[in-house]
């Protein structure tokens, strides 16, 4: 069965599901419960808590739940998952991925720490950036380890000017040295990101310091489709004429 949770905060869900699940408990339960909140916020967090007594999920339960991520797959902006069930655990760490917001693993034990991921308000990230429209120019400015939430709110902002202009003229990346990301969920949305918008971007700069990322312009020409070009941070105003160029 699934039963919704109470005393959370208004945009959080809380779900806790123990013995077996069927395709009702998706239908009455589950599906009421996140279009309920969909109605009021254009995002949802989800706490989902799955206890020792969990014996499963019917073949209905399966199909209904594949039915349901494929339709709010995009809804949910955090995903925490409490359960002290070792292959619910794997499952989770090798697919969450597949979702675009933020997902977690908690243990039984951690049970408060969940609760208040889940509940905290969304992080600031550490991606600086700035479109500059006129150009078709893309300015990106890493200041630390990299969160999946700083991907969500560079496609928010870029994705229409795409759909408008039809693409970038340039994206320029200024890094000192590249930080790298902080979790897996935050490594997913990059590659996502890159997958998404590289056949759309005509030239990249890379402006660092960085001895390895200087050398990615190399690596990246087999992968995307854009002209990469590495510059030396005092060839910043270089950089910028050259991704903005005709």
């Amino acid at each position: 069965m699934i039963e919704v949770m109470t005393d959370l905060p208004e945009r959080v869900l809380g779900l806790k599901a123990s013995g077996e699940v069927t395709a009702d408990d998706y239908k009455t339960v589950l599906v009421p419960a996140i279009e309920e909140q969909l109605t009021k916020h254009k995002k949802v967090r989800l706490l989902y808590v799955i206890g020792d007594d969990f014996k499963g999920y019917t073949g209905g339960a399966a199909w209904e739940d594949a039915k349901v991520g494929m339709k709010h797959l995009t809804s949910f902006e955090r995903v925490a998952v409490v359960t002290d069930i070792d292959w619910i655990e794997k499952m989770i760490k090798a697919f969450g991925f597949a979702i675009p917001g933020e997902v977690r693993v908690f243990d039984d034990d951690d049970f408060e720490d969940a609760r208040q991921w889940i509940s905290e308000p969304p992080s600031e990230g550490h991606l600086s950036f700035e479109l500059i429209e006129d150009n078709g120019v893309l300015i990106l400015q890493p200041k630390g380890e990299l969160e999946a939430a700083d991907f969500e709110r560079l496609s928010a902002e870029v994705d229409p000017y795409i759909e408008k202009a039809g693409e970038l003229n340039g994206l320029m990346i200024v890094a000192e040295h590249f930080p790298g990301c902080d979790d897996f969920s935050a490594l997913s949305s990059h590659l996502r990101f890159v997958r998404d918008h590289h056949t759309k971007i005509r030239r990249v700069a890379m402006v660092t310091s960085d001895r390895l990322v200087s050398a990615m312009p190399r690596i990246a020409s087999r992968f995307v489709d854009a002209e990469v070009r590495a510059f030396s941070m005092s060839g910043r105003d270089e950089a910028l004429l050259w991704v903005g160029g005709n």
